[in-house]
């Protein structure tokens, strides 16, 4: 994280910025190492093993990414460039978690009949629609016409993939390692929400920092990593080569 931030100040090429973002791998390979010689690990391979389980995993990840940061960087356009104050910013989010809440709700039961991995897709392209909308916004948008329907459809797209993902991933395992798995899953939510806080610093300071003028940059940046949410989701999902052979669930 320490390394992406200061990639936003210092650039890609400083010195520091690279040692920082080299140090990450000294602590992996060091888990790795300590783990293959464990009887209980912390981190087993095994969880990793099974295809549509990974690509619930980067699907969360990616998905988290692009949440985390629009919640972060949303507000701040609406404080710097919409003027608006502490209530009235969050009353402006709050039809992004009504979304949600409506979809998981409500909508769910309707769409029952539809497999979960198609649902979580459907849902992952909805969000990288909402968020695609998301990069018209300027220093003139207005909050009725511009930021208040692609986030209703962004919650609506959350609702309907983060089910399918959480399901997916604990449904594909093992029950020896339900515990470890749940572990990762929320693990996953954290360190998404994190690195896209970290990475999408990189665009919203971009120019001359005024988010007015970086805020479709940011969007446009977030539009990537929703894409490659929805391929990376589809390709472990609706791919075989499963490693790991089909639990109890499953069958």
């Amino acid at each position: 994280m320490y390394g992406l931030v200061r990639t936003a100040e210092r650039g890609w090429d400083d010195v520091g910025t690279l040692i920082s973002l080299g140090a990450t791998v000294v602590p992996v390979l060091a888990l790795l190492a300590v783990d293959s010689r464990s009887g209980e690990p912390l981190l087993p391979l095994r969880v990793f093993a099974h295809r549509e389980r990974v690509g619930g995993f980067l699907g969360l990840i990616l998905l988290a990414a692009v949440l985390t940061a629009f919640l972060f960087y949303e507000v701040q356009y609406l404080n710097v460039v919409l003027g608006f104050g502490p209530l009235e910013r969050g009353l402006a989010i709050l039809p992004f978690g009504l979304g949600i809440l409506l979809t998981v709700q409500v909508f769910t039961k309707y769409l029952s009949g539809i497999p979960l991995k198609i649902r979580g897709v459907l849902g992952l392209v909805v969000v990288l629609a909402a968020v695609l909308w998301l990069t018209r916004l300027d220093a003139g948008s207005s909050y009725a016409a511009d930021v208040l329907p692609p986030i209703v459809v962004l919650g609506v797209g959350v609702g309907l993939a983060i089910v399918p993902v959480n399901m997916t991933i604990l449904s594909t395992t093992r029950p020896e390692d339900a515990g470890v798995t749940a572990g990762i899953l929320q693990a996953a939510l954290t360190v998404g929400g994190t690195i896209g806080l970290a990475v999408l610093l990189i665009p919203f300071t971009s120019g001359n920092g005024r988010p007015g003028d970086t805020i479709s940059s940011l969007f446009w940046w977030a539009t990537g990593i929703a894409a490659a949410a929805v391929l990376i989701a589809s390709g472990f999902w609706f791919t075989s080569g499963s490693v790991e052979p089909a639990t109890d669930q499953e069958k």
